[in-house]
C-alpha cells in the first residue's frame, strides 16, 4: 500500500529533488557538445508514401501484464494502491484510455474459482487434485480477487486469462464459472478479450499433460472451452463470438514450438467454424530470459538494436501470418528481461530507451498491442508498487517510455507509425540509431529520433549525432522538440520526458521541470531540419503543435477504431474495413510454415528431371576425379569451427560443425539439435591434433586451423554450403552429404537447423 510521508518531510524531499533536477537539466543541456557526425533521413509527408506502416494504433497500445499471484500488490487489497492508480491515470490522460492490461501468466493456470471463498487473493487449496509440477488447482480465488481488480481506473481494457491447464472432469464447468464471475463482478474495468491457457507449448514440461499431447489436442480443448464460454457467458451479454485470443506461445521460434505457429494453428480446433471465436493471436516473448538465455546480458548488448531486430524476425513472420488470417497480432507478455529483470539493467535508463524503441519497432512489424509483464519483485516493472528490499514504492525509469508512447499515439485514434531509413551512419553508431515517422490521419505529425549509443552518467562531455531531416513541404515551419533523457544510460533516477517528472511528487503525479534542452527549432528554407540527439537520448520533433498538447479524444475516430479491432470488438486489424469475425484466409502464409506432403511431392516431381540430367552430365567428370580425390584425402587436414549462436528466443541450440576450408577435400560434421540456431559466421576454436584417428563419437580427431592461431573468425566465401563427409582419412568416404542453408548468402540470419535441406553432393 502506497503511503505518503509527513508534509514537512515531503516538502524537504521535493525541494531536494527539484535542486537535483535543475542540476541534471544543466548537465544534460551542456554535455551534448561533441558532434560525432550527421545522418540523413527523409520522412514521407503522408501515409500513402510511408514505409513499414503500422496498423492504426489503439490508444491503449503500450500496456502491461500482471501476474495473477501479484495482482493485489498492484491494485491494493480492499483499498486502492494510489501509486498504481495515479500512474495508469497519467497514461489515460495522454491517450484518452488507460493502458491495456493482461491479467495472466503461470499462476493463471494454477488457480480455479470458488464462489464461497472469502479471501481476497490467491488462497492455497488444501486439497488439490490437478496434475502438474505445480498443481493446476493449487490456488482458489473468490469474489474478492475480482473486487481488487476492479480498483483499477475506469474502463481499463483487460485481457483476462482462464485456466486451461486444469483438466479434471469438471474442467469446462470450472472455467465457465470463472468467466461468469469475471463478467459479473467487474463493473469498473472492462474485459475486452479472454485468453484460454498460458503457454500450452510448455504443458508437457510443466507436467500439465501426459506425453503424446499435441497441438491438435490443444486446439480441441481450446475450442471446447471457447464455445462453452460463448454459449453460457457471452451470448446473454450480446458480446461477439470473436472474443478469444489463442496462444501462439513462448517458444514459437524454436523447433519445439513450431507446431504453434499460426499457419499450423489454423488447421486445429482453434479454427473451428472458420475462426469465429478468434479475436487475435496472443504471443509471449522476452528479449532475454534469466536461466534460459545462454549468454550474459549487458546494457551495451541491449542497446545494440540489431540484436533485437535479429531475434524478432520470427515474430515479424508471425505478424505477417496473422495479417493473412485478418486477425491482429498481440505481444501480451513481453519484456526486455524475464522473469524478474536484472538489477543494473532493467531498472536503468538503458531499458527505458530500449522499451520506447521496441514499442515503435513492434508497431511497424504489425504488432497491434504490447504488454510488458510485471511482477511486484521485478526490476523490469515500470514501478515498484510496495515495500521490497528495504525500498518503498517508487517509479522506475522505464515508466517514462510508456508516457512517451502514450503521448506519441495520442487520443485521436488515428495514429500510425512508419519506419525511416537513416543514411550516412558513422561506423561507431551502426545499430545504435533508430528513426520513425508518426502520422495522424493522413499527414506526418512527428518524427521520433533515438540514439542508443551507451553513455554512462559520469561521461563528460557527451557525444551527439545530428539528424538532418528532409521536410521540403514544411520549409519555414516550427518543430516542437520533446526529449526523453537522463544523465546517462546507467541512471536509475531523474529521468524526464517532455519536461515532465513522475518521481518528484512522491505520488506518481506529473511535475513540470525544465530539462534544459531546446524547445523549438525552425525548418530551414530549403526544408532541412537539423536536430542533435545526445548519446543515450531520444527526441520527438512534432509539427503543428507540441506533442501532448492535444489530448482531446476524437469520439468519431475512436468509435470507428473500437468497432473494427479486437480490443473488445471485431477483428479487422487496420480499422479501415468492415468487421471480419471469420478468417480472411488460411493459406498464403510466409514460408516459415511446414510444407504439406502434396506440396513436397509436387516440388520433387518438378525438379526430378533437372536433377537427373544434371547428374548424368557430371557423372563422367566425377569418375575421372575420384582417384585424384582419394589421394587427396590422405594429404589434407581437418579444420574445426563452432557455430556461436547469439540470437536467443528463450530457447537455444548449439551445433558443432567441422567445416571444410576452400581447397580441402576431407571434412566431417556433427550437428546437435537443441532448438534454434542462426548466423553464418563460423568462429574457430582450437581442437587437438590427429591424423584420421576416431574419437568416442566416431568422428576423426580434429586438426588445428592453419594460420588461425588460438582463434579467429572466418566467414566462408560461400556460406550457403556446408559439405559433410564421413569415412577414414586413408580411404574413400563411406558417405557424403551437403547441408544447404537457405538464404544465408542473401543476408537472412535467422535459420533453424531443422529447416536445413539435405541433398546429395554433385
Amino acid at each position: 500500500m502506497f503511503t505518503l510521508r509527513s508534509a514537512n518531510m515531503q516538502a524537504v524531499r521535493s525541494s531536494l529533488r527539484l535542486i537535483a533536477s535543475l542540476l541534471l537539466a544543466s548537465a544534460t543541456s551542456v554535455t551534448a557538445q561533441n558532434n560525432a557526425g550527421t545522418v540523413s533521413l527523409s520522412p514521407a509527408a503522408n501515409v500513402q508514401s510511408a514505409n513499414g506502416l503500422s496498423v492504426v494504433l489503439s490508444p491503449s497500445f503500450a500496456g502491461m501484464g500482471i501476474e495473477p499471484s501479484n495482482l493485489l500488490s498492484f491494485t491494493g487489497s480492499g483499498s486502492v494502491n494510489q501509486l498504481t492508480y495515479q500512474l495508469l491515470s497519467n497514461l489515460a490522460n495522454y491517450s484518452g484510455v488507460p493502458p491495456h492490461l493482461r491479467i495472466g501468466g503461470n499462476s493463471g493456470d494454477n488457480m480455479i474459482y470458488g464462489p464461497n471463498e472469502s479471501g481476497i487473493g490467491l488462497i492455497t487449496n488444501s486439497n488439490p487434485h490437478g496434475q502438474g509440477n505445480t498443481p493446476t488447482d493449487k490456488f482458489i480465488i473468490g469474489p474478492g480477487f475480482f473486487n481488487s481488480l476492479d480498483l483499477m481506473p475506469p474502463n481499463t481494457p483487460i485481457t483476462y486469462g482462464l485456466n486451461l491447464a486444469y483438466n479434471g472432469s469438471d474442467a469446462v464447468d470450472r472455467l465457465v464459472e470463472q468467466a461468469e464471475a469475471a463478467f459479473t463482478l467487474l463493473q469498473n474495468v472492462k474485459i475486452v478479450s479472454l485468453e484460454i491457457g498460458n503457454e500450452p507449448d510448455l504443458y508437457l514440461i510443466n507436467g500439465y499433460r501426459d506425453s503424446g499431447w499435441t497441438v491438435n489436442n490443444f486446439g480441441s480443448e481450446w475450442s471446447t472451452r471457447a464455445q462453452a464460454v460463448n454459449n453460457q457467458v457471452l451470448k446473454k451479454r450480446n458480446l461477439p463470438t470473436n472474443f478469444f485470443e489463442p496462444a501462439v506461445t513462448a517458444t514459437t521460434a524454436t523447433s519445439s514450438g513450431h507446431a504453434y505457429r499460426i499457419s499450423n494453428l489454423v488447421n486445429t480446433g482453434v479454427a473451428v467454424d472458420n475462426g469465429i471465436y478468434v479475436a487475435g493471436w496472443n504471443q509471449h516473448d522476452y528479449f532475454y530470459y534469466v536461466g534460459v538465455s545462454t549468454y550474459e546480458l549487458s546494457s551495451g548488448y541491449l542497446l545494440d538494436l540489431s540484436n533485437t531486430y535479429k531475434q524478432f524476425g520470427e515474430w515479424a513472420n508471425q505478424a505477417q501470418s496473422a495479417a493473412v488470417t485478418g486477425k491482429p497480432y498481440y505481444l501480451r507478455e513481453m519484456g526486455a528481461v524475464g522473469p524478474t529483470g536484472i538489477q543494473g539493467i532493467s531498472d536503468t535508463f538503458a531499458n527505458t530507451l530500449w522499451t520506447l524503441n521496441f514499442f515503435l519497432y513492434a508497431a511497424t512489424i504489425k504488432v497491434s498491442s504490447v504488454q510488458m509483464h510485471m511482477t511486484d519483485n521485478s526490476y523490469g516493472s515500470p514501478w515498484q508498487p510496495g515495500n521490497a528490499n528495504g525500498v518503498g514504492p517508487h517509479v522506475r525509469s522505464s515508466y517514462y517510455a510508456f508516457a512517451a508512447m502514450s503521448q506519441i499515439v495520442g487520443a485521436q485514434c488515428n495514429t500510425r507509425i512508419g519506419t525511416l531509413m537513416i543514411g550516412n551512419v558513422p561506423g561507431a553508431y551502426n545499430s545504435h540509431l533508430a528513426a520513425y515517422s508518426v502520422y495522424r490521419g493522413n499527414d506526418l505529425a512527428s518524427t521520433v529520433l533515438i540514439n542508443t549509443q551507451e553513455s554512462q552518467s559520469y561521461v563528460y562531455p557527451k557525444n551527439s549525432i545530428s539528424f538532418s531531416v528532409s521536410l521540403p513541404k514544411m520549409a519555414g515551419q516550427t518543430a516542437y522538440l520533446s526529449y526523453l533523457t537522463a544523465q546517462g544510460s546507467d541512471s536509475k533516477q531523474n529521468t524526464t520526458w517532455n519536461n515532465l517528472s513522475f518521481e518528484q511528487s512522491n505520488t506518481g503525479a506529473p511535475t513540470t521541470v525544465n530539462d534544459g534542452n531546446t524547445a523549438t527549432v525552425q525548418v530551414g528554407s530549403d526544408g532541412t531540419l537539423i536536430i542533435p540527439v545526445r548519446d543515450s537520448q531520444a527526441v520527438v520533433a512534432a509539427f503543428g503543435a507540441p506533442i501532448g498538447s492535444n489530448n482531446q479524444v476524437d469520439q468519431n475516430n475512436c468509435k470507428s477504431l473500437s468497432a473494427n479491432t479486437s480490443e473488445g470488438g471485431e477483428t479487422s486489424p487496420d480499422a479501415t474495413s468492415a468487421p471480419l469475425p471469420t478468417f480472411k484466409a488460411v493459406t498464403g502464409f510466409p514460408s516459415d510454415g511446414q510444407l504439406s506432403t502434396a506440396a513436397i511431392l509436387g516440388i520433387a516431381v518438378s525438379v526430378f528431371s533437372v536433377i537427373f540430367f544434371f547428374g548424368l552430365a557430371i557423372f563422367l567428370c566425377v569418375c575421372l576425379r575420384r582417384r585424384r580425390r582419394q589421394r587427396a584425402y590422405m594429404q589434407k587436414r581437418l579444420y574445426s569451427s563452432t557455430d556461436m549462436i547469439t540470437t536467443d528466443t528463450r530457447r537455444r541450440s548449439s551445433a558443432r560443425i567441422m567445416s571444410e576450408r576452400p581447397g580441402s577435400a576431407f571434412v566431417a560434421a556433427r550437428i546437435i539439435h537443441e532448438g534454434e540456431q542462426s548466423g553464418n559466421t563460423l568462429v574457430y576454436s582450437q581442437e587437438q591434433h590427429g591424423h584420421g584417428r576416431y574419437d568416442s563419437t566416431g568422428l576423426p580427431d580434429l586438426h588445428r586451423y592453419p594460420g588461425g592461431g588460438d582463434g579467429g573468425t572466418w566467414t566462408p566465401p560461400d556460406a550457403r554450403y556446408i559439405h559433410v563427409r564421413t569415412g577414414s582419412e586413408d580411404a574413400t568416404p563411406s558417405s557424403s552429404k551437403t547441408w544447404y542453408k537457405n538464404d544465408v548468402a542473401g543476408g537472412v540470419s535467422k535459420q533453424r537447423s531443422s529447416d536445413w535441406h539435405r541433398q546429395s553432393m554433385s
